[in-house]
């Protein structure tokens, strides 16, 4: 049980990471001479001209090659606002509050979005200082299901749970393909993106919480 809690920690850490790459509206303000900004600038561009977009996901959790959990999960993104749902939970912000619910349990916590131990689903307030924080480098170019992608590392300036990231890019159209992180004595997380909708019609009200929408559920509020 304390391996899955571990490893649940580790997996919000990753799609903070994730959310903080997508909805980002500046990426790493670094020489333009290197290699790895033109890629990761045009991919960010890319992302950011949407007005909403969605992806369905795979995600593998392995240690020693070894496959320990995998899931399938979706993610809503409107600029700041985000709607993510796996395993019977959803985990969403809606630019002033972040909330997560709990299908099993019948459970919703809410949160500030601006607290610290929960920033990270606030990917605009992660990304003013994102150009301080991590080091990019191209590693190279492969070929993959008969695509052409970039494969680029972003190494954290500062120690944290993982030493790196892994993105692997589609070369012809700059979409993200996967991200893997690689934790320090810990589980490597493969995230990958199996189907992605460039133009989803989403209002507001989608991610913020609604008591009504769960009938008798346990509301803990931690504002």
């Amino acid at each position: 049980m304390e391996i899955m809690k571990n490893s649940m920690n580790r997996l919000k850490k990753f799609f903070f990471f994730t959310l903080i790459f997508f909805v980002s509206f500046s990426l790493l303000a670094q020489n333009e001479t290197h290699p790895a900004a033109p890629i990761l600038n045009k991919t960010t561009q890319k992302y950011n001209s949407l007005a909403a977009f969605s992806f369905d996901f795979q995600m593998k959790m392995e240690i020693d090659e070894l496959l320990i959990h995998s899931f399938d999960g979706v993610l809503l993104v409107k600029k700041e606002k985000y709607f993510l749902t796996f395993e019977d939970q959803i985990i969403a912000n809606d630019g002033k509050m972040m909330w997560n619910y709990q299908k099993n349990t019948n459970e919703a916590s809410l949160f500030d979005a601006e607290e610290d131990d929960f920033a990270g689903f606030n990917p605009i307030t992660i990304l003013n200082n994102w150009d301080k924080d991590y080091n990019a480098k191209l590693i190279r170019e492969e070929e993959l299901h008969k695509k052409t992608m970039f494969i680029l590392d972003l190494t954290p300036k500062k120690k944290t749970s993982f030493y790196k990231i892994r993105l692997y890019i589609e070369k012809d159209n700059s979409s993200i393909y996967q991200v893997i992180m690689y934790e320090i004595d810990g589980p490597t997380l493969t995230y990958t993106i199996t189907k992605f909708n460039p133009s989803v019609a989403i209002t507001d009200t989608k991610f913020t919480f609604n008591k009504n929408d769960y009938p008798n559920v346990q509301v803990i509020d931690m504002r």
